[in-house]
């Protein structure tokens, strides 16, 4: 971290990220701001590959300083979102998404927990093969993941945030609204709609 000086850069001070992991996979490395020296106008990334496999390698993008809100400004409490189920009671005013009649709505955003227990628990029975909402909400939406953080906690990986956006969808098929058509029937019991096939010895 620097500050100009001349005709160059002033070195005010150096700070090591806090990685929460898991390597290796795309994740944010997070610099507590109060780690920042007063009056530091840029930075400089350093980075060692320490990995001599032929076809590894490794990238960067540029830093950036987050505004932080509350999940509640980011994710208004009328959204429908996937609130995975070990986190759905830490969340309780995000609004899962609705279904009726066999027709689902389509979820905005997904909040999952930790990444060990998304990956062993919850992208498993969500998912398609599961029979969970994720079979339908992978198949029409795209995902991206929110920073986001526990405050004054930025070394734990609580879980994350992903926003989802529908598909483009060039053909026009898929309606926005589905237009559902239901009747309620009572039946009794003992109702049959059809003679019952009884195999005779």
């Amino acid at each position: 971290m620097a500050a100009r000086a001349g005709g160059g850069f002033e070195v005010l001070g150096e700070a090591e990220p806090i990685d929460i992991g898991p390597a290796p996979t795309w994740r944010n490395l997070r610099f507590p701001t109060d780690q920042i020296p007063e009056g530091a106008t840029a930075v400089r990334l350093v980075a060692e590959d320490n990995d001599v496999s032929k076809d590894q390698w490794l990238a960067l993008t540029p830093p950036r300083l987050a505004q932080l809100k509350p999940l509640n400004e980011v994710i208004p409490p009328e959204t429908p979102t996937i609130p995975d189920w070990p986190v759905a009671f830490q969340f309780p005013c995000q609004r899962p998404f609705d279904h009726f009649a066999g027709v689902a709505e389509l979820p905005k955003y997904r909040i999952t927990p930790d990444r060990g227990l998304k990956v062993v628990g919850a992208d498993m029975w969500q998912s398609a093969d599961g029979g969970g909402p994720l079979g339908f909400s992978d198949a029409v939406n795209e995902s991206v993941a929110v920073p986001a953080y526990l405050n004054n906690d930025w070394a734990r990986d609580w879980g994350s945030v992903e926003k989802l956006s529908p598909r483009p969808n060039k053909d026009k098929v898929r309606p926005d609204v589905a237009e559902i058509d239901y009747q309620d029937v009572t039946r009794m019991g003992w109702y049959k709609p059809g003679r019952m096939i009884v195999k005779e010895e």
